[in-house]
């Protein structure tokens, strides 16, 4: 478990300091490139960079699921660090199977409300 924290770290330094934007050092959505549509995870890199650089507005332009999954595992951490603190129950993530169904579908239809072409929905894609 360390050594993913260190991984995970050392590759959030490195999108924090270097900017996506401005290098082709990090590779690039295959999916995009091959059919031009964003894929879910399309703009996460240049959103996390954004974010590590105290801007949320413009992470939330590039992929606002980066910002709401990164918004839900801080707060899961934040309760379980201070519960842990407290000695009560730690929130565990047990999802049911309809759980998992429920968020794969939210996924994917983030995936295709993304790459509509019209207001109110083509601020959602990736910007790039």
């Amino acid at each position: 478990m360390a050594i993913a924290g260190g991984i995970a770290l050392a590759g959030c330094v490195a999108v924090g300091v270097i900017d996506p934007n401005k290098t082709h050092l990090f590779p690039a959505c295959a999916f995009k490139a091959t059919t031009g549509l964003d894929c879910p995870g399309c703009g996460m890199t240049r959103g996390l960079h954004a974010l590590l650089n105290g801007d949320v507005v413009r992470a939330m332009n590039h992929n606002i699921l980066l910002v709401i999954i990164l918004a839900t595992s801080a707060v899961w951490l934040s309760w379980n660090a201070i519960a842990r603190r407290m000695g009560k129950r730690q929130l565990h993530f047990s999802f049911k199977r309809n759980t998992w169904i429920a968020i794969g579908l939210a996924v994917f239809a983030f995936w295709i409300v993304r790459n509509l072409p019209w207001a109110p929905f083509n601020w959602l894609g990736s910007g790039a």
